[in-house]
């Protein structure tokens, strides 16, 4: 098929799939997925994951191909698939990240050398700073406040022609009670 890679995903991933990638409707799918990260670095990877993935036949058109293609690519859990492999991937990435990070640090003559200092630096004992917030406030309005504030709305409510409703009353019995019995 033209460079396109195998139609079965390789073994040793068929053991390592993540949830989100057994979650898959079938084998096909998986392998778009794994094929996305293999396509090569150009446009139409999207066409090439999905003919290495088996969709189509060799007479179908870049253009059908394209509309599969861009069909799996949004659907939701192709989608959480690729997360779970990007993830798995960068992960895998790590121990030569570090390796090349190593070798920069030890070349004094590199560019980049402080910029890769300080970057290990902030990642294995990154600055720390404490601020201490305290708000010392009591806006609580007072009853005479209260009181200035109920006696303008009503200034206001007679000046526009509106009458306020008086406020309604409850009524009721006030009861005292005294060491766990109610008199009245």
């Amino acid at each position: 098929m033209n460079g396109v890679a195998a139609q079965n995903p390789p073994q040793d991933e068929q053991g390592n799939w993540g949830p989100c990638m057994l979650a898959l409707a079938n084998d096909k799918q998986r392998h778009f997925v794994s094929a996305l990260f293999e396509a090569p670095r150009k446009k139409g990877r999207l066409i090439w994951a999905a003919r290495a993935a088996g969709y189509g036949s060799t007479n179908s058109s870049n253009d059908s191909i394209a509309a599969i293609a861009s069909r799996l690519h949004a659907d939701q859990r192709i989608q959480a698939a690729i997360a779970e492999e990007s993830h798995r991937q960068l992960r895998g990435l790590a121990p030569g990240a570090i390796a090349a990070l190593e070798r920069l640090i030890d070349d004094p003559a590199a560019k980049d050398h402080a910029r890769a200092i300080a970057t290990v630096l902030d990642r294995s004992d990154p600055l720390m700073t404490t601020h201490t917030v305290k708000v010392e406030r009591d806006d609580r309005p007072t009853p005479q406040a209260i009181d200035k504030v109920l006696a303008r709305i009503e200034a206001l409510a007679a000046r526009a022609g509106l009458a306020l409703p008086a406020p309604k009353l409850i009524e009721g019995e006030c009861v005292e009670l005294g060491q766990g019995r109610a008199s009245t």
